[in-house]
């Protein structure tokens, strides 16, 4: 699932040019949600172990003969994208979110309404996610560290701007930390993607816990030239 040769683009243009090529998410099997589960796992043990020097070799030599099993077979890039029923994209693999992707935060969408169809006029949309940040994404003492919030916050703000029809890449992210964002607590995520002018979009959100704003973030995003 190749971008185009010799210029930058989206998931979402990509997606809108891939167009019913793009696989249905029910052709991911339920076996590569667990491995990516037990691999979220491993990274927590990873975290948080005290055992002595030989029970980490040993561990470490299992996981070396489980990596070299799973190369077995690559992909061209680090892209999977899919279709939903409903339309909805997913990029399975990316960073922020990605399902497929253990190092990923596990944003568990709770409002995500549909992108427009391609060529619809953008319009004002919202977006609600629920997040639990493990002891992998810690900063300060039970607090999670600041640049896994603006991950967070950039993933959320984008998805609330591809709903509502402004695909683009970020091209600026501002981030303003209020508080601390707890470990191990169930956390909201707003995203509001407000308006365009021109080529550039505007979105803004923020991170809630318990009633109370912990940090906030406008972003801006700029939708790829088209090309004849």
């Amino acid at each position: 699932m190749p971008a185009p040769p010799g210029r930058p683009v989206s998931a979402g243009r990509l997606a809108d040019e891939l167009g019913e090529s793009l696989p249905a998410a029910s052709s991911i099997p339920p076996e590569s949600f667990a491995l990516v589960q037990a691999v979220r796992d491993v990274i927590d043990a990873v975290v948080m172990t005290d055992v002595d020097a030989e029970v980490r070799a040993a561990a470490a030599r299992q996981l070396a003969e489980i990596s070299e099993t799973l190369r077995r077979r690559r992909r061209d890039e680090p892209l999977l994208l899919v279709r939903h029923p409903d339309g909805r994209l997913e990029s399975m693999l990316q960073a922020a979110s990605g399902p497929l992707n253990p190092q990923a935060l596990p944003i568990e969408w709770v409002v995500r309404p549909k992108e427009p169809p391609p060529g619809t006029a953008p319009s004002p949309a919202e977006v609600r996610a629920r997040c639990t940040f493990r002891d992998s994404h810690a900063g300060s003492p039970r607090r999670v560290y600041g640049g896994i919030v603006a991950l967070a916050l950039d993933e959320v703000l984008g998805v609330a701007a591809h709903a509502g029809g402004a695909s683009g890449m970020t091209v600026s992210l501002t981030v303003s930390l209020r508080a601390a964002t707890p470990l191990d607590v169930p956390v909201e995520i707003v995203g509001r993607y407000t308006h365009s002018v021109g080529r550039k979009s505007f979105a803004s959100g923020e991170v809630v816990v318990d009633g109370s704003v912990s940090a906030e973030a406008t972003a801006i995003y700029v939708r790829e030239r088209a090309h004849g």
